[in-house]
């Protein structure tokens, strides 16, 4: 008897359960399962094996989904979300439903969703002055998008023009430089060594290059260890000049022009993106590094790599050319302050090994 109670209550929670709770649980599968419907419908295409006529009818086709999202936000975003996560056939969908994404939700998670995308989708499908300015832009805000940049590496031959920058590309140096430039030293580092250790990583050179200008104690242990193999004629001279004659500046003589207080002021603006300030510097004082190696000091240094790190971030043809221009004063700064330093070590030997006489 006490069974056949317990059963009728068990099923009576069943039916109240399945009767008041999953209403809307089964509103939201209908309305996923729809959405699905029209994801398959629209994706599951290659752009670069279309023609213009259907890429065309494609591209009207993904404004279709796009506005339906945005006109049903609400609905269809946790449905947009477990799309990009579940679907790992089709990288082309995963990266513009990322976009779609970022455009309507700024979070941690939606962004780490479109580092994913941008890290597997085939970048034969996509313009490559779109995707590059996203993902630096993530490495900046302190995101490891290392592996979007191993998806650039092993591409071969990309390079992208900028309208604005008139013939200057943006090849494959220049990217890698951008992508894992544009990332915290913390993360680029480990992330180029692993790809130095694989002797036949298409990259691998190009990993040597810019370790060399990454100017920081813990690439210069690995500079020291590399291994020459595989690196061409160019890039062994190369690691060669940096370990035994490193490119320094030389401090300017006598008052600076640029004081160590405007720089910081400067260099802070420039990472809250406000780069104002620290360009009227250049363009009043050209050769204003000069006065950054003279007045800059070692606690400085994490700002002086931050502002580097903002130029390399902008993803344009000069930010090669912005990027070396702050490894020269970060080089010379560790030149300083390492001289100093000996100097300060030796001072201190002769000290103590002064003889002591007893009176």
């Amino acid at each position: 008897m006490l069974h056949s109670q317990i059963k009728i209550k068990i099923g009576f929670i069943l039916l109240l359960t399945l009767f008041l709770c999953p209403r809307s649980s089964f509103s939201q599968n209908e309305t996923c399962g729809e959405f699905l419907k029209l994801i398959e419908k629209t994706y599951n295409f290659k752009p670069s094996k279309l023609t213009s006529e259907q890429k065309t009818a494609k591209s009207a086709e993904m404004d279709a989904v796009w506005e339906k999202v945005k006109a049903e936000k609400d609905s269809l975003l946790p449905c947009l979300r477990a799309a990009i996560r579940s679907n790992e056939t089709d990288n082309f969908f995963k990266f513009d439903a990322s976009n779609l994404l970022i455009s309507l939700d700024q979070s941690d998670e939606a962004k780490k969703l479109l580092i994913d995308a941008y890290a597997k989708v085939d970048l034969a499908d996509v313009h490559l002055g779109y995707w590059m300015p996203y993902i630096s832009l993530l490495g900046f805000e302190g995101f490891d998008t290392s592996a979007a940049g191993e998806n650039w590496l092993k591409f071969p031959d990309p390079e992208y023009y900028l309208p604005q920058h008139g013939g200057l590309p943006v090849n494959k140096e220049i990217g890698a430089l951008i992508l894992y430039g544009s990332m915290d030293e913390k993360i680029a580092t480990p992330a180029l060594v692993r790809i130095i250790s694989q002797e036949n990583h298409p990259g691998r050179e190009i990993a040597v290059l810019l370790l060399m200008q990454q100017a920081t104690p813990e690439s210069f242990k690995v500079l020291k260890n590399i291994s020459p193999k595989n690196l061409s004629e160019s890039a062994r001279r190369k690691l060669g000049d940096r370990l035994e004659r490193p490119e320094v500046i030389l401090p300017r003589e006598g008052p600076p022009k640029i004081t160590r207080e405007q720089y910081l002021e400067a260099f802070r603006q420039l990472v809250g993106g406000k780069p104002q300030t620290f360009l009227k510097l250049t363009a009043e004082i050209p050769d204003g590094e000069k006065d950054a190696a003279a007045v800059l000091k070692p606690e400085d240094i994490p700002l002086v790599r931050k502002a580097r790190r903002y130029f390399a971030a902008i993803a344009n043809p000069h930010s090669a050319e912005w990027y070396k221009s702050f490894t020269d004063i970060l080089m010379s700064l560790a030149n300083k302050y390492e001289d100093q330093e000996k100097k300060e070590q030796l001072n201190q030997e002769k000290v103590e090994n002064q003889p002591t006489y007893n009176y």
